[in-house]
């Protein structure tokens, strides 16, 4: 039994990995992709967004056919999906069909997290889904590492298109690997008895649901949005870091999130306290992003432990996860967990074209420096950040 375990958790992760890769890949070959087809900050911010808007808009309905189908056969269709859009994007010589590819790459990514979840609330007692969700959660955050550093040496001797168009088939493959997955009777499901529109109701009039809805859009947010595009062109346009640098700064951001991942799960399990946790960490995080704000140190040694210490306190929102699970049965955890997931990655489409918006307007419209720009950009996601706090502290344990 906890051979198959493994493996489904190996499976579980390598799905996390795909999906982790993809929304951090541009934090290290934007600079390039801006370069080459000369895009503005507004049009940086929109291409980075574009990702997670698609991403978001696909969780309702995933959330219905999640509860409804056997999981894993929803996995493999989507992961087709992500890999036209990667491969598109290893061909695209327009910002117009870079934006198609992004879109299709956020669709298809959709199920990349939460087609695990769900395999694991399913065939896992509630007691040990932080555990095992966590220690998916932070293998699968190996995708986010391996678009750092590792990505920046691909695409330095191969080209960014040439790296996509080639990891586009090692999507492939691991959809081959999906149809291999071990048979699970728990994930045989009615289609006909979990195919409505009923249970959303349920969800979105839940007290506790909405209390915990900032939350899931700035908690996550606080972090991704400097992982996967904007902390990268921070280093490099205010503090004229080489992409080499900042592909290494970004890797051990990638990998704190990896260890946070692990650790979360653990901790939660040890102290069982999930709002003690995601108060200390939310308000961690807002007071970690002012010191980004105010960029007191201009070095190396500090903006590298500081990103480490934002991707580790970054991955608290698992814990939001878990804090989910405990509010709804299982016959529609598929629709609380999607829905939950939908306004995690609206969020972060907001935090990154918003944060555009602003660069833009106040750098190349307004006359402001780009080091002021990015500081208002910084203040607001402070201010989001402890508002949802405020909001997140009313709600009950369970």
């Amino acid at each position: 039994m906890q051979k198959k375990l493994s493996l489904i958790i190996i499976l579980l992760s390598s799905i996390y990995f795909i999906s982790q890769f993809s929304r951090a890949s541009l934090g290290v070959v934007i600079i390039d992709i801006a370069t080459d087809l000369n895009l503005n900050s507004e049009q940086i911010g929109r291409l980075g967004g574009v990702f997670f808007l698609s991403f978001a808009l696909t969780q309702v309905p995933l959330g219905i056919i999640l509860d409804a189908f056997n999981p894993i056969k929803i996995i493999i269709l989507m992961m087709f999906i992500t890999f036209l859009g990667s491969y598109l994007f290893g061909i695209a010589d327009s910002y117009t069909l870079l934006i198609l590819a992004r879109s299709l790459q956020g669709i298809g990514c959709g199920v990349c997290l939460m087609g695990p979840l769900v395999v694991l609330a399913k065939i896992l007692k509630a007691k040990d889904f932080a555990l095992y969700s966590g220690i998916v959660m932070g293998l699968g955050g190996l995708g986010a590492f391996f678009a750092t550093k590792p990505f920046f040496y691909i695409i330095s001797h191969l080209g960014w298109q040439l790296a996509f168009y080639n990891f586009s088939f090692f999507i492939l493959f691991l959809i081959f690997l999906l149809f291999l997955f071990p048979k699970e009777k728990k994930l045989l499901t009615k289609g006909s008895t979990n195919f409505n529109f009923k249970a959303f109701k349920k969800i979105l009039l839940n007290r506790n649901f909405l209390l915990m809805l900032p939350m899931s859009m700035f908690g996550y947010a606080s972090a991704a949005f400097i992982l996967t595009l904007w902390g990268g062109k921070f280093l490099s346009t205010v503090h004229s870091y080489t992409v080499e640098n900042i592909s290494l700064i970004l890797m051990f951001m990638a990998l704190s999130w990896t260890l946070g991942s692990f650790s979360y799960g653990y901790v939660e399990k040890k102290i069982n306290n999930k709002k003690l946790i995601i108060i200390f960490s939310s308000i961690t995080m807002a007071f970690l992003i002012s010191l980004l704000f105010n960029s007191i140190l201009d070095s190396k040694i500090f903006f590298l432990i500081l990103f480490c210490l934002l991707g580790f306190f970054g991955a608290f929102t698992l814990i939001l996860m878990s804090h989910y699970r405990t509010l709804f049965e299982e016959a529609i955890i598929g629709k609380v967990l999607t829905t939950a997931n939908l306004f995690n990655f609206f969020g972060v489409f907001i935090i990154q074209w918003i944060t555009g918006v602003i660069i833009f307007n106040l750098n190349q419209k307004y006359g402001f420096s780009i080091a002021t720009s990015f500081k208002i950009s910084f203040l607001v996601i402070i201010i989001c950040l402890l508002i949802s706090t405020i909001f997140y502290f009313k709600t009950d344990e369970k």
